[in-house]
């Protein structure tokens, strides 16, 4: 009769040798994290760090009106401070950017499939710009949601960095590359609202005797999205001068990438062997 204390003992010492009961493989490979960081491709950092700055980017852009919606609001409304509907508009202009967000983003992914990532991630991020500066000078609420919405139809840059990122990764880094994307979007969507409020509250008698005190005398609001517009001009330079485009290399849609088989991680390509039958 077979001891069970002992089988079980030497089930574990089987175990912890390997799968196939050779421990001296299992230690000149390493532990598993380490098989996996030595086979990992490395990160090609010159082509994501401009999609990281897009994506900040486009984080500022979506949250910078939030602090100053409701003034501009009731001056463009002539609202009065108790007026209820003060929240309802505010709201419902606050909403018009994803508004827009919500139907375009669907037309971008299969669009740069056909035009490439590169001039529709660029194109986005110019139209994008152009009408948040809109916005900055409007002098009716109706303009100021047209302005609100076209910006959010034209926040494709966000979806298209998402595919070029997953055209430059592998099953090996992909983890590692898409964790930023909440980094890049969450700071610019601290970075927006602080910069909206702080650049919205500037006083126009603190701007010097001439053209500036009167733009700002007359366009309140023109301040953070100008600011918000170099900010991405800036990037959208950076992204021009250093992104290649990817569709190129190999089958980048991602209808394809959707429907290939699943990639699987270097340390699961080996197949296990059967426990022997004294370690059952």
């Amino acid at each position: 009769t077979t001891d069970p204390r002992r089988t079980s003992s030497d089930s574990r010492t089987t175990v912890e040798k390997g799968i196939d009961g050779n421990d001296s493989q299992k230690s000149a490979l390493g532990p598993p994290s380490d098989r996996m960081d030595d086979a990992a491709t490395p990160v090609p950092w010159r082509s994501v760090l401009p999609i990281l700055g897009v994506m900040f980017v486009d984080g500022v852009n979506m949250m910078l009106v939030f602090p100053f919606v409701p003034f501009l609001v009731r001056s463009t409304l002539r609202l009065s401070l108790e007026d209820p509907n003060t929240p309802l508009m505010s709201g419902l202009m606050g909403a018009a950017f994803l508004l827009g967000q919500f139907f375009a983003s669907p037309v971008y992914g299969p669009l740069s499939d056909r035009r490439g990532r590169r001039p529709v991630l660029l194109s986005c991020m110019a139209v994008s710009t152009a009408f948040l500066l809109a916005f900055g000078l409007a002098e009716s609420y109706w303009f100021a949601m047209a302005c609100r919405f076209l910006q959010g139809l034209s926040a494709g840059a966000l979806t298209v960095g998402k595919l070029y990122l997953v055209d430059i990764s592998d099953a090996t880094n992909e983890a590692r590359i898409f964790s930023y994307i909440g980094v890049a979007m969450g700071s610019g969507a601290i970075c927006g609202p602080m910069l909206g409020g702080l650049l919205s509250s500037l006083p126009p008698a603190s701007a010097p005797d001439g053209p500036i005190r009167l733009v700002l005398e007359r366009y309140p609001y023109l301040p953070p999205c100008a600011a918000a517009a170099a900010m991405a001009g800036v990037v959208w330079l950076a992204t021009a001068l250093h992104l290649r485009e990817t569709l190129h290399q190999g089958d980048a849609s991602l209808s394809a990438a959707l429907m290939a088989p699943p990639r699987t991680s270097p340390r699961l390509r080996t197949p296990r062997k059967p426990l022997s039958s004294g370690a059952a």
